[in-house]
């Protein structure tokens, strides 16, 4: 995926040098809660660096980002776009379907000491104006913890909606966003 830039931010693809996000996002219980579900240690760290730099390298337009403050080179968090074929989910107005939906999932997770200070929100309206001006992606979705009450408020101050999952393993809610950027892109 691309770099890109906000006005505080950088998103650039992650290098296998990277190993502040374990400080920062992976060895904090609390913020692994809900993004990934445990700690990792730093040797899990290490992998998964390496397999985001070549997940850069060989798919140009979804990945993940590391998100670096432009005032001193800070790793604060990651985001990501990222490809799912979800057999969890099932929109009502997919009932037909004979297939699970392939989705792109926008996802993020910022480091404690930074959260409440908008990184994610500047963060994640890059990735969504990426998604839809320039991927011409139609939907985005967020599949969100309802305890996770911070990441179910920037969903909806993103602009998403919530729509029923009638998936009978695992009902429940999922934040989409449509891409209205179409009609005036002349797609």
């Amino acid at each position: 995926m691309k770099p890109l830039e906000t006005d505080r931010l950088i998103l650039r693809p992650f290098t296998e040098h990277d190993m502040e996000i374990h400080r920062i996002i992976f060895s904090d219980p609390d913020v692994c809660h809900f993004y990934c579900g445990e700690t990792r240690t730093r040797e899990e760290t290490q992998e998964w660096l390496i397999h985001r730099k070549w997940q850069s390298h060989y798919d140009e337009d979804l990945g993940f980002l590391a998100v670096v403050r432009k005032a001193d080179d800070q790793i604060v968090g990651l985001v990501a776009l990222q490809l799912s074929v979800s057999p969890w989910l099932r929109f009502e107005e997919d009932l037909n379907r004979s297939f699970h939906p392939l989705t792109i999932e926008l996802s993020y997770a910022v480091g404690q000491i930074y959260q409440q200070q908008g990184y994610a929100t500047e963060a994640c309206r890059a990735l969504i104006v990426y998604g839809f001006a320039e991927m011409r992606l139609p939907r985005l979705t967020n599949g969100v913890s309802e305890e996770n009450i911070p990441t179910n408020r920037l969903c909806q101050k993103l602009g998403f909606r919530q729509i029923k999952n009638v998936h009978p393993i695992k009902p429940g809610l999922v934040w989409i966003l449509d891409n209205t950027m179409i009609e005036t892109l002349h797609l």
